[in-house]
């Protein structure tokens, strides 16, 4: 039997571009503009690219994993304010009714989540990696960074939607090491 080959970093983004574009045009008609990556050597001691973009506290976190053939988490990173937006475009509620309807706007971020990385690790299971998602864990605060996992690979994918940064962070281990 002969050994699939990890994919390159050129096939994950393409896989993670078009797992947000799907599911941002999908369920909520919108359209994150996609402006690059960042390797692991760019981001080398620098544990929140989202906060270099100019993302503005609280924010909203949310952090899925897939495990299997590849192994990794995944983290999307927004302001709450833009996550106030998400919901009321998806739930039709007026943003400042939102503002104090949190459980909601956590549902519906760790739900968008959900989809987006789902569509991402169906993409990886499409490639030969077989691989399973855990369920969504969604946070809200000020200052959160996320230390580089040592024994993986890590990737920054920088999106812009309502003209604020959205960022997805990428940790995957090739292999199920």
């Amino acid at each position: 039997m002969e050994e699939i080959t990890f994919p390159e970093i050129e096939t994950l983004e393409d896989l993670l571009v078009n797992a947000v574009d799907n599911v941002f045009s999908t369920m909520l008609e919108l359209k994150p503009i996609y402006k690059q990556y960042l390797s692991s050597a760019e981001l080398k001691g620098n544990n929140s690219p989202f906060y270099a973009l100019g993302t503005k506290d609280p924010l909203m976190v949310g952090s899925i994993g897939f495990t299997g053939e590849a192994n990794g988490v995944v983290f999307i990173y927004i302001e709450f304010d833009v996550a106030l937006e998400i919901t009321s475009v998806m739930t039709g509620m007026d943003t400042a009714e939102l503002k104090s309807e949190s459980e909601i706007v956590k549902d519906v971020i760790g739900e968008i989540c959900n989809m987006t990385i789902g569509n991402f690790k169906n993409g990886i299971c499409d490639l030969g990696f077989n691989c399973r998602v855990t369920l969504p864990t969604v946070l809200r605060g000020n200052k959160i960074e996320v230390d580089s996992i040592q024994s993986a690979e890590r990737y920054a994918f920088c999106f812009e939607l309502f003209n604020h940064p959205l960022v997805i962070d990428l940790f995957v281990q090739k292999g199920g090491q």
